[in-house]
């Protein structure tokens, strides 16, 4: 009787020790998989967002284009607000951070990537380059560089060389943290501007008339009569921001302009479709003017 006791007493011990044992290992490895299991929680809705306004951005284009084309007598046109010229920030900022977090380093030429884009932004809403003022500026600079070589070499004179050798011993690198948060900041303005464009920069263009709809204001119904329309580019790095947009002028007969909407998304490339309904007007004019001639014959 003593000894199953003892046997029992053992047993029970044994069992209380092995689940001490394995249970405290189980409470470690739950703890050191719970760390990693939490980043996956954050990582993958944050490669989600990314990847979803990655794929937003893409349609968008084609998504304007599309909607443009209701009737085949109207055309319909965006105008875009100065903040839809953010989206290149907001989309480097994305995406070089995800490289960053894979490839740290590759942090240093991410980082020059990012300012040259920031400057791009920053020249393009202070400046407006037409294709021979871009021109005319890339000839003076590419003299300048050539000069500054020439003299380098030949007069052993250090000029813009010193320049670049300071701004390359900064070694700027790209922080994914800093970038991330500048996007998403970025994005709500940038949001902002397709509402703006929704409610207030939509044009429709028909034969007749041209109709527009200001949010809180009402309507703007505009008579087609006497207007011509001729396109300008006045901004080639604005063009590239706006997929090909450009401005589109009304005039009259003395090429006084009367109407003007600015930075027309993708109006390089659906100009043709424009000037189809544009110039339909055109032939009823001149179908007017040929009966009113008959009748006073």
């Amino acid at each position: 009787m003593d000894t199953s006791l003892k046997e029992n007493d053992w047993w029970r011990a044994a069992a209380r020790e092995s689940h001490d044992r394995f249970g405290h290992d189980a409470t470690l490895s739950t703890a050191t998989d719970s760390a990693p299991r939490q980043r996956r929680r954050i990582i993958r809705p944050a490669i989600q967002a990314v990847w979803q306004f990655a794929g937003f951005m893409v349609t968008l284009p084609l998504a304007l284009l599309r909607g443009r084309k209701g009737d085949s007598n109207e055309v319909t046109v965006y105008t875009a607000h100065p903040s839809f010229f953010l989206w290149p920030l907001i989309v480097m900022g994305f995406v070089c951070a995800e490289i960053v977090e894979h490839s740290p380093q590759l942090a240093g030429t991410l980082g020059w990537v990012y300012v040259w884009v920031l400057v791009y932004f920053l020249v393009t809403m202070l400046y407006d380059f037409s294709t021979r003022k871009l021109a005319l500026w890339a000839l003076i600079f590419t003299l300048i560089w050539l000069t500054s070589k020439y003299v380098e070499q030949v007069k052993q004179v250090v000029l813009l060389g010193a320049v670049f050798d300071y701004l390359a011993s900064l070694h700027p690198k790209l922080d994914a943290g800093t970038v991330t948060v500048l996007s998403w900041l970025l994005l709500l303005p940038w949001l902002g501007s397709l509402l703006h464009m929704a409610l207030n920069g939509r044009k429709r263009f028909t034969p007749n008339e041209i109709g527009e709809f200001h949010f809180g204001e009402g309507s703007e119904l505009t008579d087609r009569t006497g207007l011509r329309f001729r396109t300008k580019y006045r901004d080639v790095l604005e063009t590239l921001l706006t997929f090909g947009g450009g401005d589109l002028l009304a005039v009259d007969n003395h090429q006084n302009v009367i109407k003007r909407w600015d930075n027309v998304i993708g109006l390089f490339f659906f100009w043709n479709e424009l000037d189809r309904v544009l110039h339909q007007r055109a032939v009823l004019d001149i179908q007017d003017e040929s009966k009113e001639q008959a009748k006073s014959e």
